[in-house]
C-alpha cells in the first residue's frame, strides 16, 4: 500500500526535524544535489554538522499488510509479521547508487545512512511533522548491516 506522501515531502520534513533538533547548528544550509551529482556521489542530501557530515539517501516505503507479501509468504524472514515497511532497492546493474554510498561510508565512517519513514499514511505523517518527530520515526540502515546481508546471501529484513 502507497503511503500518500512523496519521498520529497519525507526528506523535507525529515531534514528540518534533524537540523532543529540538533543541539548544533550545521555549518551553512543542507547540501541537495542535483540529479547528475547525485549519480556520481549516491546520497540525497549532506548537512554539514560540525566535524561531523551526514549523508542520508532517502527511500519511500511501502506498508505491507497481507500475509501474500514476498517476506512474509516465502519464510525469508522468521519473525516479521504484518503491517510492515518496505522499501525498494535499485539493483547493482541498473543503478551504482548503493555502490557510491559504500564508498562514501568508506571515507565517512558511521555518517552515511538510508533513511526511510515508518509512517503509514498522510494524516500519521502531517501529526509527525507537526510535532517535529519525523527524523525520529524513521529507519536508518549502515554499512554494516548491508555487509552482512549481501554476505548471507539473503535481503535484509526490517
Amino acid at each position: 500500500m502507497k503511503v500518500g506522501y512523496t519521498e520529497f515531502s519525507f526528506g523535507y520534513a525529515f531534514t528540518e526535524n534533524l537540523i532543529r533538533s540538533s543541539s548544533a547548528a550545521p555549518v551553512g544550509a543542507p547540501v541537495f544535489p542535483n540529479l547528475i551529482q547525485e549519480g556520481h556521489s549516491g546520497f540525497d542530501i549532506r548537512i554539514n554538522f560540525p566535524g561531523v557530515p551526514l549523508f542520508f539517501q532517502y527511500k519511500l516505503p511501502e506498508l505491507m499488510k497481507r500475509g501474500t507479501a514476498f517476506e512474509i509468504a516465502s519464510g525469508h524472514c522468521p519473525g516479521l509479521s504484518i503491517p510492515f515497511f518496505r522499501i525498494a532497492m535499485m539493483r547493482r546493474d541498473v543503478s551504482r547508487q548503493h555502490e557510491l554510498l559504500l564508498r562514501l561510508e568508506a571515507r565517512y565512517p558511521s555518517n552515511v545512512f538510508y533513511a526511510a519513514p515508518c509512517i503509514a499514511n498522510i494524516s500519521d505523517f502531517d501529526r509527525s511533522y507537526n510535532g517535529a518527530t519525523v527524523a525520529a520515526v524513521h529507519f536508518r540502515l549502515t554499512r554494516g548491516y548491508w555487509a552482512l546481508a549481501r554476505r548471507q546471501s539473503a535481503q535484509p529484513c526490517l
